[in-house]
């Protein structure tokens, strides 16, 4: 059965490096709070050209993500302590970034505070 890719629930601010772009919040698969914290400056490609809605935040972290069958995902999701996939939980595990760009979440409940913490983070599981 494929994996449902949908968030459900997520607070936080969307950051380009140590740059706020945008604080926003979703709930119940709605987006019901988008501060422009940047003047879009810096804003991913699917928020820049197609607009901040939930379905384009949405399309940017399924971007983001291990697709469901490739190699050594079960491997990933045990390395990141989860049983099955949860598109929140998988959010909120690694910040919402991967190792292609910069871009990540602050959120107020714990994580990362920082780029760097992301980074000292990256480099940890590569040792």
């Amino acid at each position: 059965m494929a994996e449902i890719r949908l968030i459900n629930n997520l607070k936080g601010i969307l950051y380009y490096l140590d740059t706020p772009l945008i604080d926003f919040e979703i709930k119940d698969r709605e987006l019901i709070k988008a501060i422009d914290l940047s003047n879009k400056k810096l804003y991913p490609v699917e928020l820049a050209v197609w607009g901040v809605d939930y379905g384009n935040i949405n399309d940017f972290f399924k971007r983001r993500t291990m697709k469901e069958g490739c190699m050594f995902y079960k491997e990933h999701l045990e390395a990141i302590n989860m049983e099955r996939f949860d598109f929140d939980e998988y959010i909120r595990k690694n910040n919402g970034n991967n190792n292609i760009d910069n871009y990540w979440i602050r959120f107020d409940e714990g994580g990362a505070k920082c780029f760097r913490d992301i980074a000292e983070h990256k480099y940890m599981l590569t040792e």
